[in-house]
């Protein structure tokens, strides 16, 4: 396939297909809900979620669904959640926990949720609201409490980045000048990782235990992680206790053989692809008004009003789209072949710093039925190597330390995080998980 001149056909066709590469394919849900009255939270005020003019009121009753779908129900967590902070910006998203439950008794517990390609966090805030809720009102204030931080990636804008507060400025994502590589997108998410765990102990004066969670390239990022963190521990090295983590739909090997890699992996290869659909899709949203943009963006791609206006507000910034493809590319270069040894898969244990450090075999992995982005043979491949398959879910980690490998019967897609019902879905099984991963690393440590 070829680019070739500046119609509007060639435009729209490769809108399409960036929907597709970056695996946000989000289509009305009609049964999503009904609205119901919600507290107001700061998710209208994130710079970027200004509605188009004419779209007012049916922007406004879907961002309602998408604040606290557990408050939806009438839920009695409501007092409990707005006693809780939270920071919902275009860099990060953070649930931080009931200020009334800190103490020298609890146990702290910090999820770091890792976003999939496009590294957009702000697709996962319905995903996120909706597992603090859980875990927040199912935990005794004075046993168990959680933070849930996450970022989005280095050079994955918006169109009104500068219009970030001072609060926001704080936790701000660099901007980079070219495009960032895999590897350095997995050292940005560590850094921020550290970051968020000496923060967390300046603020309470105490180190969280940390679940790392992980969605699609995020999960091939999770890994990494836990195999440099425990470098550093067989280093003699002091680091926090990392205790386990949930990779939802991972794209961790062969990822171009899967059924749209071998599309993607063959597009990808267009010399300077990257940097000629940047400058189409900015020259589109620069010469429509932005109303009809929203709507060829919609169209297009048949987003909902809300993905379809953070898509537009993505695809208007300087080095977004650019970025997108650079790093899918890279994805098809770089996830290959099972990279991981023991250390990481859990035939072997090592001690932390204050606990056993159990990531390596406290894992849960999250599989789809017929994900395009993963081929089943390939999935098949890696639980008969490295897991133990369950097909429903009772904890996480077993007695052999293997993770923990579940596929999805519930033909939920890879993008689960663009409608509430699949996000609310996704997070009641990982309110499950991160409850058998905290179970099981006391098991161990006693």
């Amino acid at each position: 396939m070829a680019v070739a001149g500046n119609s509007s056909w060639n435009i729209l066709i490769w809108l399409r297909a960036l929907g597709k590469f970056t695996r946000l394919v989000p289509k009305a849900n009609p049964q999503s809900g009904t609205q119901a009255s919600v507290p107001n939270r700061a998710w209208d005020h994130i710079p970027g979620n200004e509605a188009v003019p004419g779209e007012q009121d049916s922007v406004q009753a879907e961002l309602t669904l998408y604040r606290d779908p557990l408050l939806r129900r009438g839920s009695s967590a409501e007092t409990d959640v707005a006693r809780s902070n939270y920071i919902e910006s275009n860099d990060r998203i953070c649930y931080e926990p009931n200020r009334q439950s800190l103490d020298g008794e609890t146990h702290d517990y910090l999820i770091f949720f890792i976003t999939g390609n496009p590294g957009l966090i702000r697709y996962y805030q319905p995903f996120l609201s909706r597992l603090h809720c859980l875990l927040d009102t199912d935990s005794n204030p004075t046993s168990r409490s959680f933070q849930i931080c996450g970022y989005r990636f280095r050079g994955m804008e918006y169109a009104n980045d500068e219009s970030r507060d001072q609060t926001q400025e704080k936790f701000a994502v660099e901007s980079p000048t070219s495009p960032v590589s895999l590897g350095e997108q997995i050292d940005y998410q560590e850094n921020k990782l550290y970051e968020e765990v000496d923060l967390y102990r300046e603020q309470h004066g105490k180190s969280p235990k940390v679940i790392l969670m992980g969605h699609s390239v995020g999960s091939y990022m999770l890994l990494e992680i836990i195999k440099r963190h425990r470098d550093r521990i067989h280093s003699g090295a002091r680091d926090f206790d990392l205790i386990g983590g949930i990779l939802l739909f991972p794209t961790i090997t062969d990822i171009a053989q899967s059924p749209l890699g071998v599309v993607a992996s063959k597009i990808l290869e267009i010399p300077r692809l990257p940097t000629i659909m940047g400058f189409l899709a900015k020259a589109l949203s620069r010469t429509l008004p932005a109303s009809l943009f929203y709507e060829l963006v919609k169209r297009v791609t048949g987003f909902s009003e809300h993905a379809a206006r953070t898509t537009a507000n993505f695809i208007k910034s300087p080095m977004g789209v650019q970025q997108v493809l650079h790093l899918a590319r890279d994805e098809m270069h770089c996830i290959t072949e099972d990279k991981w040894d023991e250390e990481v898969w859990g035939a072997a244990t090592a001690e932390g710093t204050d606990h056993r450090d159990t990531a390596n075999w406290n894992l849960t992995l999250y599989w789809g039925q017929k994900d395009k982005w993963v081929a089943n043979t390939t999935r098949d491949r890696l639980i008969r190597a490295r897991g133990h398959r369950s097909p429903i879910q009772t904890g996480s980690g077993t007695q052999d330390r293997k993770p923990v490998m579940e596929i999805d019967n519930e033909g939920i897609p890879h993008d689960f995080c663009t409608t509430i019902r699949n996000s609310e879905t996704i997070a009641n099984k990982a309110k499950s998980w991160v409850d058998g991963i905290i179970e099981s690393h006391r098991t161990a440590i006693s």
